[in-house]
């Protein structure tokens, strides 16, 4: 896997998470175009792999926020 630096990382974990809820409020809200359904698919998959990076970076690191709190759950 490509290196990148913590700050990095958490700043890609932060704005996935923000599009998968902006996609899933425009689901709910029955304002979703047809491709965004791929889309969401496409982010929830990239949020995985970002966890798992996290997951790594997090036994090597101190003082890393909770994934939780990075995805605002």
């Amino acid at each position: 896997m490509p290196e990148i630096s913590n700050q990095t990382l958490i700043i890609a974990i932060q704005a996935v998470a923000a599009e998968i809820r902006a996609l899933r409020e425009a689901m709910a809200s029955g304002e979703a175009e047809p491709e965004e359904y791929q889309l969401l698919e496409d982010r929830i998959q990239a949020a995985e792999d970002l966890e798992h990076a996290y997951e790594i970076a997090a036994r090597t690191v101190i003082n890393l926020p909770p994934y939780d709190e990075l995805v605002g759950t």
